[in-house]
């Protein structure tokens, strides 16, 4: 059930677990196995900005699909300093560090006002075991994670990662119908910078390089591209 309020929300089915990209499009798969799976979604839960999903060291049962908003897993390192992990938009799925140990691994806190659907592991795990096309999308959403992250510690500059980042999203809001030039961006600089791992100085003059360049701008909670070619320039 689609929900009209919200400009970019995810819809029921919309998610990863529930899509394939055509033509860097997301498209519903339709089969036995996508009824089945959505039979055991438990959709959808509001939340406010700063609300916690689940807690480092809480013991892992689910998996959960951002509907709405934008939300942060946290990392707290054995020096005391928090590190932003990851950032999720509609259509992305949190939980994935649980799985190893039966333990979440981070802190997963909504940066905005949202909503998210809860996906229970065991009967998500069952369901992989009788439909091989669910387990194949497992494993290339766990693969797609460990190339994100290598990616993240890779050798790109302040401005590289920066782009990286924003082009990801941009990808993400295109391939769900909405504009790949502007969309929401509720991520506080700090974060951001936390998240990319920049001083915070850094990522302001890599902002102010970007629009004084006429790449894109970030003001108002709000992303504005105006030369995607430019983006991919900077990330050859």
């Amino acid at each position: 059930m689609k929900n009209t309020n919200k400009r970019y929300d995810s819809q029921c089915g919309d998610c990863e677990l529930c899509t394939q990209t055509i033509n860097r499009r997301r498209v519903r798969i339709d089969g036995e196995e996508i009824s089945a799976l959505e039979n055991i979604i438990q959709s959808h839960t509001p939340t406010k900005k700063g609300a916690i999903v689940y807690q480092e060291e809480q013991k892992f049962t689910h998996l959960f699909t951002v509907h709405s908003g934008m939300f942060k897993s946290i990392y707290v390192n054995p020096h005391g300093e928090e590190r932003i992990v990851e950032i999720f938009i509609p259509g992305h799925v949190m939980g994935f560090d649980g799985i190893r140990d039966g333990r979440y691994k981070t802190t997963v806190k909504a940066i905005s006002d949202g909503s998210y659907c809860t996906i229970p592991f065991q009967q998500l795990n069952e369901l992989a075991f009788r439909h091989k096309s669910i387990q194949d999308r497992l494993f290339k959403m766990m693969s797609e994670k460990i190339l994100q992250f290598e990616i993240s510690h890779s050798e790109y500059n302040a401005q590289q990662k920066l782009v990286h980042f924003i082009k990801t999203v941009s990808d993400l809001y295109y391939s769900r119908g909405f504009s790949a030039k502007q969309f929401p961006f509720p991520i506080s600089q700090r974060d951001l910078a936390n998240f990319l791992g920049l001083a915070e100085e850094t990522l302001s003059r890599t902002l102010a390089k970007l629009k004084k360049s006429k790449v894109l701008t970030i003001k108002n909670k709000q992303v504005c591209i105006f030369d995607l070619d430019g983006l991919d320039k900077i990330l050859a």
